[in-house]
């Protein structure tokens, strides 16, 4: 079954200067307009005084290429550009604790090992591993997690960057 236009994900890169009030000009475009952004992932690129935004959003394509547009307007915006899988690469992080005694070890290994994931931390049976990848691979890491005791865990929201030029 194909999605609809309103069931339909973008994927919006945004280049900003680091001003105070910046996210908030950007959330209040799409509230307006009445969407929820599924994932807002903000951080400082290698340009001193400059961030990136990526921001998932579910919805039409007309009304999300006016807010693009209308984005770009705003002051201390530099670019926005749409980011799909085939012109990009992207990924999520997750950080997730849980109990690494002596009966779940060696499958906690094995899973490690599976994801290509790092171990962080380790004290009194507590392990902090990251795993990082796809939106994909990332809910497989959930899933294949689910039979573990995990205390505690935090996603990021998508990343991405265009590829080439």
């Amino acid at each position: 079954m194909e999605k609809t236009d309103k069931e339909k994900r973008h994927i919006i890169a945004i280049e900003v200067e680091d001003i105070p009030g910046v996210l908030s000009r950007i959330s209040t475009l799409f509230s307006r307009r009445g969407y929820n952004i599924d994932s807002l992932t903000v951080g400082r690129t290698h340009k001193p005084g400059i961030s990136r935004f990526t921001i998932v959003v579910r919805g039409d394509d007309t009304v999300l290429e006016q807010i693009r547009k209308q984005t770009q307007k705003l002051i201390h915006i530099l670019t926005t550009e749409y980011l799909e899988k085939d012109n990009a690469v992207m990924r999520e992080f997750a950080i997730i604790k849980l109990v690494y005694d002596k009966d779940s070890s060696t499958e906690i290994n094995e899973l490690v090992d599976l994801y290509g994931a790092r171990m962080l931390n380790s004290l009194n049976e507590i392990l902090i591993v990251e795993f990082s990848g796809t939106e994909e691979k990332i809910d497989l890491v959930f899933e294949d997690l689910k039979s573990f005791v995990v205390l505690e865990s935090i996603r990021t929201g998508k990343i991405g960057m265009r590829t080439g030029r």
